[in-house]
């Protein structure tokens, strides 16, 4: 595989779009989850997680990378691609099959296996390792939620959404940390 020395301000622009889709998407995995929160565990909980989210999306311009350029394969791109449309063919199939089927107490967990597991690829074509760990544990969380998905939608839901939202803003605090 041929790859190039990405120059730094696209290293570091790669790490602040990193964080700031972690911020952006463990809100919304969040929001997956609190569907079990009665009233005030909702709205704290709230506060809680978009204060998260807030302080990722604030902390970006304080990235310092500490571990030089990225070394990319050429048709990182390209690699992006595929993998994102391809995890988006799964969900859109994953909904219909779960919705076809009435097994949509399923779906939350399903749709977290999948998101997570399309981080590993993308850990190769943005040289960013620790998406391979945000791949596993996602896919872990989402395992979690089909598992409460037997108990019905709610759990799984919680498990899938609250996991899944814990481990994107871990990876967005690593790489804001690391740099």
């Amino acid at each position: 595989m041929e790859t190039f020395t990405a120059p730094d301000r696209m290293s570091a622009g790669m790490r602040r779009n990193g964080v700031m889709i972690c911020a952006f998407f463990g809100l919304g995995w969040y929001f997956g989850g609190a569907g079990v929160l009665p009233g005030a565990g909702y709205l704290i909980g709230f506060a809680i997680a978009l204060a998260v989210s807030v302080g990722l999306v604030v902390a970006i311009p304080r990235i310092e990378s500490t571990r030089g350029p990225r070394e990319l394969p050429k048709d990182w791109g390209k690699r992006y691609g595929i993998w994102v449309a391809f995890e988006v063919v799964l969900i859109v199939a994953a909904i219909a099959t779960a919705n076809a089927l009435d097994l949509v107490d399923f779906l939350p967990g399903t749709v977290a296996v999948i998101v997570g597991l399309h981080f590993v690829p993308l850990a190769r074509a943005f040289d960013e390792p620790t998406y391979k760990l945000t791949g596993y544990a996602m896919a872990l969380a989402g395992a979690g939620g089909i598992a409460g998905g037997f108990a019905g939608v709610g759990l799984g839901g919680a498990i899938a959404g609250f996991g899944s939202a814990l481990v994107l803003w871990a990876t967005g605090f690593v790489i804001l940390k690391r740099g």
